[in-house]
């Protein structure tokens, strides 16, 4: 699992009133100041990765099974699940270093790389193919799957797939958003939905705009949710991008 450091920073959470596609509960748009950096994967977590730990495969259940193939990323994973797997690292490790989910206002100021506009990228929805496996490139030609990651563009930071694919948990409730600004914000203290975040393959464009958020319950198995990890270091940073694995033997890690 390669991890990409991201600096700390300032940025514009949701999106403005003018915004095309814009749904009400991405608003209003707020301050958010992130004070620590952080290791994030620079893709989905794939299911040999969750494999290695979890030794299941449930994407291989039910009508919507899809098959098993060793760069596509985990999916049918509930938010409970993904907690699983990160206890699972956790307890592997020396203690020094924690896995853990995004944070929503973490995951959308990745997805930015700095960009105010609607994809990091900028406006322009014909680019969107490039960087992303949405409904026009997948589902609409007949592959209703989700792909390998790492096959399309990166965004500005270096990570894949943050558009489409699969829906990507994060730790927080869903809930509305604050009118303040926020610092190292973690959403409401509780909840009936945790947020997912990114657009799937079968969403249209619009689905996949780093502001659009929605949630749904921590025990739900669909087709369309995936996940990417924080890892949170002890120790100064050391390089821009590590790679760790894992095994049932415990957890190794290499730069």
């Amino acid at each position: 699992m390669e991890l990409v450091w991201i600096e700390p920073g300032t940025f514009t959470m949701g999106s403005q009133p003018e915004e095309i596609g814009r749904l009400d509960h991405e608003g209003p748009p707020h301050q958010v100041t992130l004070t620590r950096g952080f290791y994030l994967g620079k893709c989905e977590v794939t299911q040999a990765q969750w494999e290695a730990v979890m030794d299941t495969r449930p994407w291989n259940q039910g009508s919507e099974a899809v098959p098993s193939h060793p760069t596509h990323p985990a999916s049918h994973v509930m938010w409970e699940d993904a907690r699983e797997m990160i206890a699972r690292l956790n307890a592997a490790g020396d203690g020094r270093n924690r896995f853990r989910l995004p944070t929503e206002a973490e995951w959308e100021y990745a997805a930015r790389a700095g960009s105010v506009e609607r994809w990091s990228f900028g406006e322009d929805e014909a680019q969107l193919d490039d960087y992303a496996w949405h409904r026009a490139n997948t589902w609409d030609a007949g592959i209703k799957r989700p792909q390998p990651v790492g096959l399309k563009q990166p965004n500005a930071w270096g990570l894949y797939d943050m558009y489409g694919n699969l829906w990507e948990w994060c730790e927080d409730w869903f809930g509305p958003y604050p009118e303040t600004p926020q610092i190292d914000p973690t959403g409401p203290r509780q909840g009936e939905v945790r947020v997912f975040r990114g657009g799937a393959f079968f969403c249209s464009i619009r689905r996949t705009r780093s502001a659009n958020r929605g949630g749904v319950s921590p025990t739900a198995r669909p087709l369309r949710q995936g996940f990417r990890l924080v890892l949170e270091k002890q120790s100064p940073k050391a390089v821009e991008t590590q790679s760790w694995g894992a095994t049932k033997n415990g957890l190794w890690q290499s730069r």
